[in-house]
């Protein structure tokens, strides 16, 4: 790897550029991205969708810039991520959080279940099948690897071997019975499938231009449970380890969790998404967990034939990976003071963060300090609804328990780097419950 005349700009023999300067990020990927949709595009991925169905079934991430990625990617946004449709979801989160809360303590034996065992849900029973068929093939592409290929460069679509040709059935295969409910319209009316059943998307050919202006189909079977597992794995996975992640601190920091508690204790009841705008601290705790560690550890963009990328004084050719790490690019002493310190009061009135706001990476004024749901075209769309829900369980969280370290047993802030940034030590802390239990079940 060689570094080139910028320092912050890194490029490797393989086609590969890493930028870690937030004022050339907030250039590719929101100014000249809005002007002529450079870097819209994402390089091959080895995410369980794409080797499953060798890149066939697209789904949001996956797709190539274009209609059809516009048009399930405006689907979820107006029908299931916006901020009209969320409040529609406050009794499904009131449900998730008492499950969280009881999980925490131990049951009655006079309130433990008997009886058949429920049924498991079509999330816990497909990520075994998915996590199987990756290990085979990453364990294939690392033999392929030791053959002359490039072990770091995007490997192209490998046909699947016979052992994995099954392979596809088992993904769907939980998944399924969803799908099917929802074509017959039994389905929650509120559900992601049900939005996407009866959705009609361009017509494309493989180049991905349309066949007719005009000519619309239905999503076929294998793109409609790509999507849903998509839906599953972005909206579970990514907020569980954010929320570990902002929880962390707090356990190691007793000061900074009594000034949180303070001001949760001050709203009536349980804390509920019409009053989390105005708890300015735990907005402040929330956006320093997001800028310290980023739940997605790269922002990955490809350089296409038609896209005219400069960087560094020199064009960027096609299919060029171009890399924005999220940690590096949040920690910039530029633009903060103690970068890897936690430090919440950075966000409040006077602090260098203040009035810093994630939408600055959707394309409005200003500049890129931090980007934990990515930026310009292809950045999360369900950002409102992350730092809704993290906000939600955080303040309920610490209302309902004193949270600290166990005895010889300290919170360890490693990072694991994976598909997802988790906590190579899951988080493990002792909890004191601050308010009495009900005594039924």
């Amino acid at each position: 790897m060689q570094r080139t005349s910028r320092s912050s700009i890194l490029v490797s023999a393989n086609q590969r550029v890493y930028v870690t300067d937030r004022f050339a990020a907030h250039r590719l990927l929101v100014s000249d991205a809005a002007v002529g949709g450079a870097l819209s595009d994402r390089p091959p991925s080895i995410v369980p969708s794409a080797v499953l169905s060798r890149r066939r079934h697209y789904n949001i991430n996956l797709a190539p810039y274009g209609p059809l990625w516009r048009a399930i990617r405006r689907n979820l946004a107006a029908e299931i991520l916006h901020s009209s449709r969320l409040r529609r979801y406050a009794l499904a989160r009131s449900r998730a959080l008492d499950g969280l809360i009881g999980h925490r303590r131990p049951r009655p034996a006079a309130c433990r279940r008997r009886g058949p065992r429920r049924r498991e849900p079509p999330r816990r029973r497909v990520r075994p099948a998915r996590q199987d068929v990756l290990r085979r093939w990453r364990r294939r592409r690392r033999r392929r690897a030791g053959h002359g290929q490039h072990p770091g460069r995007p490997c192209p679509v490998l046909p699947r071997p016979p052992r994995l040709r099954h392979a596809p059935r088992r993904h769907r295969a939980p998944l399924s019975p969803p799908v099917e409910e929802a074509k017959g319209g039994d389905g929650d009316p509120l559900a992601y499938v049900d939005t996407l059943v009866d959705l009609r998307v361009p017509n494309e050919n493989g180049n991905g231009s349309q066949r007719g202006r005009r000519r619309r189909r239905l999503l076929a079977d294998g793109e409609l449970v790509g999507l849903c597992s998509e839906f599953l794995d972005a909206g579970t996975e990514p907020a569980a380890a954010a929320l570990q992640w902002i929880m962390a601190p707090l356990v190691k920091r007793p000061d900074t969790q009594r000034a949180l508690r303070e001001e949760i204790d001050a709203a009536v009841g349980e804390v509920g998404e019409e009053v989390l705008g105005k708890l300015e601290y735990l907005n402040a705790v929330i956006m320093e967990g997001l800028r310290l560690h980023p739940t997605v550890p790269m922002v990955l963009r490809q350089v296409m034939s038609d896209d005219d990328v400069v960087l560094d004084g020199r064009r960027l050719p096609a299919g060029t990976a171009v890399h924005f790490p999220l940690a590096r690019l949040a920690r910039d002493e530029t633009a903060w003071a103690h970068p890897r310190e936690f430090r919440p009061e950075r966000f409040m009135a006077g602090g260098e963060g203040e009035g810093v706001s994630l939408v600055v990476a959707t394309g409005s004024a200003g500049e890129i300090r931090m980007m934990p749901f990515g930026a310009g075209r292809r950045m999360c769309p369900g950002m409102g609804a992350a730092v809704l829900h993290l906000g939600y369980f955080v303040a309920n969280l610490v209302r309902e328990f004193e949270w600290a370290e166990e005895e010889g047993d300290a919170v360890d802030l490693q990072p694991h780097h994976g598909f997802f940034t988790v906590m190579k030590r899951p988080l493990r802390a002792r909890l004191v419950r601050r308010r009495p239990e009900a005594k039924t079940c």
